[in-house]
């Protein structure tokens, strides 16, 4: 490939070599290009470097056509540049996902503003404070292993199904479930997070830590299941990703990056949790929490200076809880503002 241009081109297409081929793959509008590693996206890119769902490609109503990185582990670049939030692309932009190059060829003319078709693309976003809660599965090519394709099925389907109806119980505003890992976010109605708020994720996080553990006895499994969690803060991207035939809303940031490396981080570092500096700050702000948390400075990868991580075993959760419980108690001025607080 190169980036020397003949001409406009008539049509928008992706150009990539894959699997020794150069290949040509036609962006349509109202149509989303998916591209990861798992069987069902458009673009499958047979890399370790890529994620199951990396990365998609869509069009606005005025033929523009923008790339969104899905949180994807390794990251997205265009140009050499990481891609935090949606990316407008022009004709010659170079993607690079895990060890592959895609060419972005754009349309001769992008077509004026008009009304929307029914089933055409969207792209609306607004800016919210979110806070990001990723959980892994630990050891999953070797559960896998040992348990067989139809046995491992039936239990991460069991573990899935229930901590879709905990995230939902608690609040959570989208939950994704990627691979082995999920993904869950809550919105915050102001610029900073409140206790009120910030109770259900890690009361959240709690029951997915004794739903994985109870998975042993559930299926008679030989060694127990171990999940490890990210939780991140930060200001986000939100909006509709898809169609107005199927929609997919999803928030989009480095906030978002940022927590599936916070998670993969208490696999190096030997914890459970692994907190976010402004999650940190905030309970710090408001709740004693020097003891049940380490800090550690990490090489976080995809990131050029080291960042501070805040590092818990899963028996601090408890305690936390129970101080943000106490806070939230003692802030509580009626009746119903506290239950409200101790149903969080």
């Amino acid at each position: 490939m190169n980036g020397k241009k003949a001409g406009a081109p008539s049509e928008a297409f992706l150009e990539a070599v894959i699997d020794a081929q150069c290949r040509r793959i036609p962006l349509a509008p109202g149509v989303v290009c998916h591209i990861g590693r798992g069987a069902r996206n458009t673009i499958v890119l047979d890399d370790d470097q890529v994620s199951r769902s990396h990365a998609m490609v869509q069009s606005t109503p005025s033929g523009e056509f923008y790339l969104t990185d899905l949180g994807s582990r390794n990251g997205t670049l265009v140009n050499q540049r990481r891609v935090s939030v949606p990316l407008i692309l022009h004709p010659g932009d170079r993607i690079t996902i895990g060890g592959h190059e895609l060419l972005f060829h754009g349309l001769a003319g992008a077509r004026p503003a008009e009304k929307r078709a029914r089933g055409e693309t969207v792209v609306a976003f607004s800016q919210r404070l979110i806070t990001v809660l990723v959980a892994d599965i630990r050891d999953f090519t070797g559960l896998s292993r040992r348990l067989g394709e139809d046995r491992l099925s039936k239990v991460i389907s069991f573990f899935m199904r229930q901590s879709g109806e905990i995230l939902a119980g608690l609040g959570a505003w989208e939950q994704k479930y990627i691979g082995d890992a999920i993904m869950a976010i809550w919105l915050h109605q102001k610029d900073t997070p409140s206790l009120q708020e910030a109770r259900p994720v890690f009361a959240a996080l709690e029951k997915e830590f004794e739903l994985a553990a109870g998975l042993q006895s559930s299926f008679g499994l030989e060694e127990p299941i171990r999940i490890g969690a990210g939780i991140n803060t930060g200001f986000a991207c939100l909006g509709n990703m898809g169609s107005e035939a199927s929609s997919d809303y999803t928030a989009l940031s480095d906030a978002v990056n940022l927590c599936f490396r916070l998670e993969a981080a208490t696999r190096e570092i030997g914890c459970d949790l692994a907190l976010g500096q402004k999650t940190f700050q905030f309970l710090a702000e408001n709740v004693e929490v020097g003891q049940l948390f380490e800090m550690r400075t990490l090489q976080l990868k995809g990131y050029e200076g080291p960042a501070p991580v805040y590092a818990a075993g899963k028996a601090s959760l408890s305690t936390l809880l129970e101080k943000l419980r106490q806070a939230l108690n003692a802030d509580s001025t009626t009746p119903a503002l506290k239950r409200a607080h101790d149903a969080a």
